[in-house]
């Protein structure tokens, strides 16, 4: 009797006014202690929850009672039949007996920059060995019949020393010989990548180069080479930026090697100086060693041939066709040496050969010329 007026009255106080209040049969009084015996216990068998009342904290849902809205199992119960679980937080583990949290995942590798393998970017000297042999072949397969057959044969020899800086026809007990130095491939290929990257990428890393030569040069020492990330390493293996520095290496040594076979097919040396007079050359050739000024005429000269012989030779090409840019670019380094510091007589190119501020014009005007069709004679 006194357990039914209590549920009764514990109804009443959910639906009745605050003021209404509920007296059971007899008096219940708890000890101070603590809460009475059984407070915390299950509802006895067969006890069904009014409805509207959810179960209180703690008990586990009793047969055939549905669960409220958003009411899961108390923790530590296992679900009732019929009684859907609580989904699990996102950052809970998925359920299951045997899931282990996976191990985390370490920290990604940063990703090594990829220097491209172009040869140029690399400055492989066995690769512009290579390319100056080429290209003194696609020179000579060039030139008139009359002046090819004075320079069939001659051999193109290297000087590997860095610090060599030049490149020159020469005579040698009677024989005919064409050198080039490791320092002129390796600036004239240091030159060809920052100007095809500038083009490419409108920076400004051929000035930079420049200077960077000009602020160091010392006599006997190579000139310096850009330090690792001069360049960007994206940029350097951008496909057109590539394309571009082996036009511009191209043309660059054409014209040098073009420079001094024009020395030999003109007759300006005793080895090759047929039908000219050997008295007249072999003259011209130690005056030039002693004063290079006398032999300024020759320069010129030979500037004039070289220039006709690059563009020949780049008319006859099915792909890219030379022109004289390379030269000009040449003669940008330089001058750019002179203008910056006066140290650029340490090389000796500059010593076997005329001021760039006046070759240039040379270059220009034979090159436009014969664009208008006016090949020079000689």
């Amino acid at each position: 009797m006194a357990l039914r007026h209590l549920a009764q009255c514990l109804a009443l106080a959910l639906t009745a006014s605050p003021i209404l209040g509920c007296e059971p049969d007899r008096p219940v009084q708890y000890p101070n202690a603590g809460p009475p015996p059984g407070y915390n216990a299950a509802p006895p068998p067969g006890y069904a929850p009014q409805p509207g009342y959810p179960p209180q904290p703690g008990y586990p849902p009793q047969p055939g009672y549905p669960p409220q809205p958003s009411y899961g199992p108390a923790p530590g119960y296992p679900p009732q039949p019929n009684y859907p679980p609580t989904p699990a937080p996102p950052s809970a583990p998925p359920p299951g007996p045997t899931w282990q949290a996976p191990p985390a995942a370490p920290p990604p590798a940063a990703t090594p920059l990829q220097v491209s393998n172009d040869p140029i970017n690399n400055l492989d000297m066995a690769f512009l060995h290579a390319r100056a042999q080429a290209i003194i072949k696609e020179l000579i397969a060039a030139l008139p019949e009359a002046k090819r057959s004075r320079v069939n044969g001659i051999p193109l020899l290297f000087d590997d020393n860095l610090a060599e800086v030049n490149a020159f026809a020469s005579c040698s007990k009677g024989q005919a010989a064409m050198v080039i130095t490791a320092g002129i491939l390796d600036i004239e290929a240091n030159l060809a990548r920052a100007a095809a990257t500038d083009e490419v990428f409108g920076t400004h890393k051929l000035a930079e180069y420049i200077q960077l030569v000009a602020s160091t040069l010392a006599e006997d020492r190579p000139p310096a080479r850009p330090a690792p990330g001069f360049y960007s390493p994206v940029q350097a293996q951008d496909p057109r930026k590539i394309e571009r520095q082996h036009q511009l290496l191209d043309e660059q040594i054409a014209f040098v090697l073009a420079h001094e076979l024009g020395h030999h097919y003109l007759g300006h040396l005793p080895c090759t100086a047929q039908g000219i007079g050997v008295t007249t050359a072999e003259l011209s050739h130690i005056l030039s060693a002693q004063v290079p000024v006398f032999n300024q005429p020759n320069e010129y000269a030979a500037d004039v041939a070289g220039t006709v012989n690059v563009l020949d030779a780049g008319a006859r090409s099915t792909g890219y066709r030379w022109t004289e840019n390379g030269a000009l670019l040449t003669m940008k380094f330089f001058a750019g040496l002179r203008g910056g510091s006066p140290r650029n007589i340490l090389l000796d190119f500059e010593r076997s050969h005329p001021p760039s501020e006046v070759r240039v014009p040379v270059i220009q005007t034979t090159a436009n010329a014969l664009r208008a069709g006016i090949r020079p004679f000689f």
